[in-house]
């Protein structure tokens, strides 16, 4: 099977950060990455292939704000939700320790829960 590769295909990322000024466009990288995965994959019309699929997912997505968490962000939450799991009111000092965490930052933790609930 061929393998996509990145350092060969020219991509709107690398020309559209967020970091040099520009706005990274959703549809585009979207467009993009439909587009590897069909070449990929062997689809002789990649074009009508990645348009259809855009389509669809401009109609079912079109008109909303839609936020994709990174995996940064996931291991953040993971890590929170296993410190809240492991509170037993008495130990922030210990899961601090545990997860390399000063003792504020547990408790910042702790209270984002309550806030949140």
């Amino acid at each position: 099977m061929h393998q996509h590769n990145p350092s060969t295909t020219p991509s709107v990322a690398s020309t559209s950060t967020p970091s040099s000024g520009h706005k990274l466009d959703p549809i585009a990288v979207l467009r993009e990455e439909l587009a590897a995965a069909a070449v990929c994959h062997g689809v002789e019309r990649v074009e009508d292939l990645t348009e259809a699929l855009v389509d669809r997912y401009v109609q079912r997505l079109g008109g909303l704000t839609v936020y994709v968490r990174n995996d940064r962000v996931k291991a953040r939450e993971r890590l929170a939700a296993q410190i809240r799991a492991n509170f037993d009111g008495r130990n922030a000092k210990e899961l601090a320790r545990k997860h390399h965490l000063s003792v504020r930052q547990v408790q910042r933790i702790l209270m984002s829960r309550q806030n949140a609930a």
